[in-house]
């Protein structure tokens, strides 16, 4: 019963803190997002303070709390503005699919630049009893459309200080990062990119 009352506290907490609406309307809501300055402002923060968290705890020898996959190379990335990303030598095409930073929230239902375009399928859905979301998009690069799929689920994110997942389609980086300070809260940031191969 304990246990039952600390999820349902937990879902609670994660949706008013959280500060970003999970039923986001999709294409239902008809415009397309400009990424303005200020949001390229919080997803660079976001990035700065996943690569700052990343290397406190390798320092500290807690590598265990930071969840990074392999292309998770992106926490060395430095946006050169809000359609260019450069990691190491190499400069990719990149539209932000949403931000959250400490309160700042930007989830559009629709995002378009750099040749790519990707549209959130109407009605999101939870997809666990814990809050987890589930979004689906579809993103069109090269004449090509893709149907992608992602997760946003508290309680797997919750135990790192950062997380960051890469999923590869049709010659496109779709990245999710996360980070959280203190450790087992809620994110204080999140940044969702794609990213074009140069």
């Amino acid at each position: 019963m304990v246990l039952v009352v600390a999820i349902a506290v937990f879902v609670g907490l994660y949706f008013i803190g959280h500060g970003r609406p999970h039923d986001l309307g999709g294409a239902a809501g008809g415009s397309t997002a400009a990424v303005n300055s200020t949001v390229l402002g919080y997803a660079e923060r976001v990035l700065a303070e996943a690569r700052e968290l990343y290397v406190r705890a390798v320092a500290a020898n807690e590598s265990d709390l930071v969840g990074v996959d392999p292309l998770g190379l992106i926490l060395n990335g430095t946006f050169i503005n809000s359609t260019a990303l450069a990691v190491g030598h190499t400069q990719y095409r990149c539209v932000i699919l949403g931000v959250y930073y400490n309160g700042f929230a930007f989830f559009p239902g629709e995002v378009q630049g750099s040749g790519i375009r990707a549209v959130l399928l109407p009605k999101p859905r939870n997809v666990t009893y814990t809050g987890g979301w589930v979004g689906r998009y579809l993103i069109t690069y090269d004449g090509k459309t893709y149907d992608v799929t992602l997760f946003d689920i508290p309680f797997m994110e919750s135990s790192s200080y950062v997380s960051a997942s890469t999923q590869e389609v049709g010659g496109l980086y779709i990245i999710q990062i996360w980070v959280r300070k203190p450790l087992n809260s809620l994110p204080n940031g999140e940044l969702w990119l794609i990213l074009a191969k140069p």
